[in-house]
């Protein structure tokens, strides 16, 4: 009986290391569940982040580009309301073409007789306009001029023309028998035809932009500025 007391003893001693590393092994389960959810948790938010990331990177990568088509658009075309006027590449005549929206009107003379009237459209940078005659003008938009060739009377004429800012442009009188047309250029020279309604032709009378009153052939005539819209 001495010698079983500490057989006894050490038997329970194994008991109960063995029923307290059981608890402890439960208790530590869950914590290690918990710490592992955190752990993936943790994972996913700087992957995340990096989606976010790569998504605002790819929307800030698109906005230049479409900028940049914006701005190519917008100069390939006209503004919606403009006049441009020159010379011809030869300095034989001048061409002034007015502009709105989507309608342009032209009128080309030579300061004594030829003269045509055109209309047609402005689209997409491109200017196609015919008179009553057949005459045609196309141009195309290049920066801030315009740049092209008219056909009048069998012949062709290059051109290049930029803005007319009034007081220079293109202005019209219409009266019972006479018509006058004139191009005033940005460095204040006119260009201009009067033109009955038997078909002859003359210089025209000076204009005062400021009063555009006039007298031709003993008739009173009202000079308007000519747009592009206009019935001509």
């Amino acid at each position: 009986m001495t010698h079983r007391g500490p057989l006894v003893t050490l038997a329970g001693l194994v008991v109960a290391f063995g029923i307290f590393f059981g608890i402890n092994l439960a208790n530590s389960a869950p914590h290690q569940e918990v710490g592992e959810g955190y752990s993936s948790g943790s994972a996913s938010e700087p992957a995340a982040t990096d989606q976010s990331t790569a998504t605002e990177a790819a929307t800030s990568g698109a906005g230049p580009a479409e900028s940049a088509a914006d701005d190519r658009a917008d100069d390939d075309e006209f503004p919606n309301k403009i006049v441009y006027a020159g010379r011809t590449e030869d300095g034989s005549a001048a061409i002034a073409v007015a502009v709105v929206g989507g309608q342009a009107a032209a009128y080309f003379c030579d300061g004594s007789r030829v003269e045509s009237w055109l209309r047609g459209t402005a689209s997409e940078g491109e200017l196609n306009l015919r008179s009553k005659d057949g005459d045609s003008l196309e141009a195309r938009l290049d920066g801030s001029k315009i740049t092209g060739e008219i056909e009048i009377n069998d012949e062709r004429l290059d051109f290049t023309i930029g803005e007319a800012k009034p007081p220079a442009g293109l202005y019209r009188a219409e009266g019972s028998s006479t018509t006058i047309g004139w191009i005033i250029l940005s460095d204040g020279t006119q260009v201009g035809v009067q033109t009955d309604n038997r078909g002859q032709s003359k210089a025209a009378p000076e204009l005062n932009p400021d009063r555009t009153d006039v007298n031709a052939g003993g008739e009173d005539l009202t000079a308007e500025p000519v747009e592009g819209n206009a019935d001509i």
